[in-house]
């Protein structure tokens, strides 16, 4: 039931719903109406009896002493097929009808109840109709076949209005999540390139309204933050060029200094090279700002990816040059790519110093490009201790961080962030195929250029 629809849920809820109302409508309907053709057939007997004693009254041919016998032609036609018994003032038995064959009807005068007679279910009363006390049985099979064929009417008919509420159900349930539907695709529009973007107003002023105008208030105040936040880490990341730029260029004329000691120029030179790391994490965060802000500018233009593929491995080749690494290569003819060549070689040098950087000694590195309908890449696949499920969601949020490997992993957390948002800057994406030990595999895809258009292939 977890994973249905909520038009499901409402069909098979309104379906269930009815069935029990339905099904304890019927049982009270079938006892109130059994009840009611039970008390018509006691009026009937009493009638048929009280006919019974008016006929012997009135036929002239009626023995005049109540306590003579009865025959059978004094009795009427329709108290022939009943089981009928006749007692005198005495209490003698002047008549029996053959159908008892002996057997005694009993019970209070003035009462009916229900009997079993000769193994039949039958409906039996006594009445006491001056000078005879008659006492007069009916088989119920007629009622009782009633009752059974209006049972099985029912239930044959409950199905189908199970079935009939069920589709209604599912339709009142499509039109009534049919606005949330809606909210949900316009809210899927709703991103950091498209942050104005707001939720439809429906027409109607309901509870999905006030639901809209609320969701709608929130993304403002989401979208104004975002904003501020944004053009912040714009603003100081650009601000904080300058004086890392003139440091780093201090630190510089310091070095060619010929007046320093050993230890004064060791010192410069770390700090110089703190330096050049602040300038890269600053440059990094720029990027990411821009990037989130919408103001990316791409310098796209026709770019053969393969070649791209092929200096990024050469620089691979070099940052591993120091390790026992196996650089392995199976680059193939693709079509070209619609990129800006400076970013899209970020984006392959940050996917390659990953690989590098994880990659155990004795390991080895593979980059491929492949084609498929309408896409081109690259897959660079590293030999790594593997990537635990929690970190496979978390692998490309900013400033995350992999583990050590025992060579003191440097960094910060930037590149596989950076890779996926200036691939899907130029309409691909950068995923992770596979975490697996032994066989750690990142995926670049970018739109094929076919005949000077980006397009299917």
């Amino acid at each position: 039931m977890k994973t249905w629809s909520f038009k499901v849920k409402v069909g098979v809820y309104a379906a269930m719903l009815t069935m029990t109302a339905l099904v304890a409508g019927v049982c009270v309907m079938m006892l109130t109406l059994y009840f009611y053709q039970i008390r018509e057939f006691d009026e009937e007997l009493e009638e048929e009896a009280g006919e019974l004693v008016w006929d012997l009254q009135m036929f002239r041919d009626s023995p005049k002493d109540p306590n003579a016998p009865l025959n059978d032609e004094l009795i009427p036609v329709t108290l022939r097929s009943h089981y009928l018994m006749v007692q005198g003032p005495d209490g003698g038995v002047v008549y029996q009808s053959p159908n008892l064959k002996g057997h005694q009807l009993t019970g209070g005068v003035g009462e009916c109840r229900t009997e079993t007679i000769l193994g039949k279910s039958c409906r039996a009363g006594a009445w006491r109709i001056d000078p005879y006390l008659v006492r007069v049985g009916a088989r119920l099979n007629l009622v009782e076949r009633f009752m059974k064929d209006l049972g099985v009417g029912f239930a044959a008919a409950l199905p189908v209005v199970g079935l009939v509420v069920f589709f209604g159900g599912m339709l009142l349930g499509r039109r009534t999540v049919a606005p949330v539907a809606n909210l949900s695709a316009a809210a899927e529009r709703i991103s950091a390139n498209n942050p104005r973007e707001r939720l439809p107003m429906p027409a109607t002023r309901d509870e999905i309204a006030k639901l809209t105008e609320v969701l709608n208030r929130s993304f403002d105040r989401l979208q104004s933050s975002y904003e501020v936040a944004t053009r912040f880490s714009a603003d100081a990341s650009h601000q904080l060029k300058t004086p890392i730029t003139i440091l780093r260029a201090g630190l510089d004329h310091l070095l060619r200094d010929t007046d320093l000691t050993a230890s004064q120029s060791s010192e410069l030179a770390m700090l110089l090279q703190q330096t050049r790391r602040l300038t890269s994490l600053i440059e990094d965060l720029l990027l990411l700002a821009q990037a989130d802000a919408g103001r990316m500018f791409l310098e796209k233009k026709e770019l053969d990816l393969k070649a791209l593929a092929q200096a990024a491995c050469d620089d691979l080749q070099v940052l591993v040059g120091d390790k026992n690494i196996n650089v392995e290569e199976e680059f193939s003819d693709v079509p070209s790519v619609q990129a800006d060549r400076r970013l899209l070689g970020m984006v392959l040098q940050n996917l390659a110093e990953n690989a590098a950087k994880y990659t155990p000694e004795g390991g080895s590195i593979r980059m491929s490009t492949f084609l498929e309908p309408g896409w081109v890449g690259v897959r660079i696949a590293n030999t790594g201790d593997g990537i635990s499920d929690a970190d496979r969601q978390l692998i490309f949020e900013r400033f995350r961080r992999g583990k050590d490997t025992g060579g003191g992993v440097r960094g910060h957390g930037l590149g596989l962030n950076i890779a996926r948002e200036l691939a899907r800057a130029h309409g691909g994406d950068v995923v992770l195929l596979c975490a697996e030990q032994w066989n750690i595999e990142f995926e670049l895809r970018l739109p094929a250029v076919v005949g000077g258009e980006s397009g299917k292939i």
